[in-house]
């Protein structure tokens, strides 16, 4: 079996690709412990050769940060989409106004999107 890039990974396994004969090149994860022998085989080859050290991935950037929290500010207007529907009562609607209004706002709150002051939900 061919494989490339070899690259140990935090837990100690081995990232890497392998020649798949009817896929080609696709992402393998080799172990000592794994529970197909082929595995266990990629594993110990790629050992004999240059595997490279495991680095962390880089923090995210500012944009990246930024859509994560967006992100989740969505899923939680989202939740509460319910709250504005047509044949909810008056009362429920204005209860929730504030607080989708303040999901809205996150985005031009001073600090974002690394300090982010989440609005409570009404009771």
């Amino acid at each position: 079996m061919e494989f490339r890039n070899c690259k140990y990974t935090e837990s100690g396994n081995i990232d890497c690709e392998i020649n798949h004969p009817e896929f080609g090149w696709i992402p393998f994860t080799a172990s000592p412990n794994d529970c197909e022998e082929h595995g266990r085989e990629i594993y110990a080859e790629a050992i004999k050769g240059e595997v490279a050290p495991y680095e962390p991935p880089p923090p995210p950037t500012d944009a990246e940060f930024a859509a994560q929290v967006r992100m989740e500010r969505n899923i939680l207007l989202a939740q509460t989409d319910w709250t504005q529907l047509a044949d909810v009562p008056q009362a429920t609607k204005d209860l929730w106004v504030e607080y989708r209004q303040a999901l809205r706002d996150i985005p031009q709150q001073e600090g974002f999107p690394h300090n982010v002051t989440w609005p409570e939900k009404p009771q």
